[in-house]
């Protein structure tokens, strides 16, 4: 009964705002900002994110998220977008809802993690409201404009794929519109050309033909735009990439690209973990990429059931989730919030 009320009391909370503001820190040490909410978020109720950023150089930037249905900050539950350089607040904009299906449940807690480092940029805000056209618009532009990540379901680490709409790729939209404008055209064109005796083929031939060809050069047109906005996409990515990563050891590329309080870690796991293969779950309830874990600690085998590994890795872990090391006792530490534990089987 008790859960019933609580829950009815965020839903009349929710209902009777038209924004909540998210208080934003940048804990110590780490590459990112946590945005804290003041309530819950209903992800059903308040479906778009509004962050005001500036930004003294361009990049790109992850938007995470942790609900009540994964309390983990990970790629799934992401949004890659682009950062421009400007000397004034920028808002950005992400319908959450339409451009990721894991924005569900309750929200407690967002994350933004700029890649090329926290030192470059400034957050004078962030709200989640339940949006209106004008913002689906503005966030349908900035996500068509923006990076996709290559690490997305079926597609290949070589293959940067096409920019989305609302969490559906532009090509969609693209048959759509060809569709839909050769049948208007065909109609059109048909009631509109008369009979004529000189010709010898039928009318429905002639405006077939007609509508093939604009049709065809329509087609054309659009995929020369597709072309430059992936181009886009392409230089985008080569140019953060170049300042991030030219001229710098493998050790400081490594510290860059996985935060360098998350590398300083798996240096350390390595380290202390033995020699021989085993299995290792990862805890965290911060952005500890998983895959960065699972390459460079091979031969060791990243396993997502905490239960069945050997030695578990913690990284800021939520208070919530420290039940999990249950049947593990501390192997080495090296901080209050980054250690290793060792199953007592």
């Amino acid at each position: 009964m008790n859960i019933l009320l609580i829950g009815l009391l965020f839903q009349i909370q929710a209902l009777a705002r038209i924004e909540v503001n998210l208080n934003i820190t940048q804990p110590k040490g780490a590459p990112y900002f946590i945005g804290q909410p003041e309530i819950n978020i209903d992800a059903e109720e308040f479906s778009t994110i509004v962050l005001k950023i500036k930004s003294n150089k361009s990049g790109t930037a992850r938007l995470f998220w942790a609900s009540n249905y994964d309390p983990q900050m990970n790629e799934p539950k992401s949004i890659w977008f682009h950062l421009d350089k400007t000397d004034y607040f920028k808002s950005y904009y992400f319908n959450v809802r339409s451009q990721n299906p894991s924005w569900i449940g309750f929200i407690g807690q967002i994350l933004i993690f700029p890649e090329n480092g926290p030192e470059a940029i400034e957050l004078e805000s962030a709200q989640a409201t339940p949006g209106n056209l004008i913002t689906n618009i503005k966030s349908g532009w900035q996500e068509f404009w923006g990076p996709r990540g290559r690490a997305v379901i079926g597609s290949t680490i070589n293959v940067i794929p096409s920019s989305n709409i609302f969490g559906t790729s532009v090509n969609i939209y693209i048959y759509w519109i060809i569709g839909i404008f050769f049948v208007i055209y065909f109609l059109f064109r048909y009631f509109q050309m008369p009979e004529t005796k000189k010709s010898k083929a039928p009318r429905i031939y002639l405006v077939f033909a007609e509508t093939a060809k604009r049709t065809l050069f329509l087609s054309i047109a659009l995929w020369i735009l597709l072309t430059l906005n992936a181009d886009y996409n392409y230089f985008n990515i080569f140019k953060d990439n170049y300042s991030k990563y030219f001229g710098k050891t493998i050790e400081e590329k490594r510290a860059i690209a996985y935060g360098k309080d998350y590398y300083d870690f798996l240096v350390f796991a390595k380290e202390k973990l033995p020699k021989e293969p085993i299995k290792f779950g990862l805890l965290s309830s911060r952005y500890a990429a998983s895959l960065q874990a699972r390459i460079y600690l091979v031969p060791h085998i990243l396993n997502d059931a905490l239960s069945q590994s050997s030695y578990l890795l913690v990284f800021y872990p939520d208070q919530k989730e420290l039940a999990a090391e249950k049947g593990f006792s501390l192997l080495a530490k090296l901080n209050d919030n980054a250690y290793i534990m060792k199953g007592m089987k």
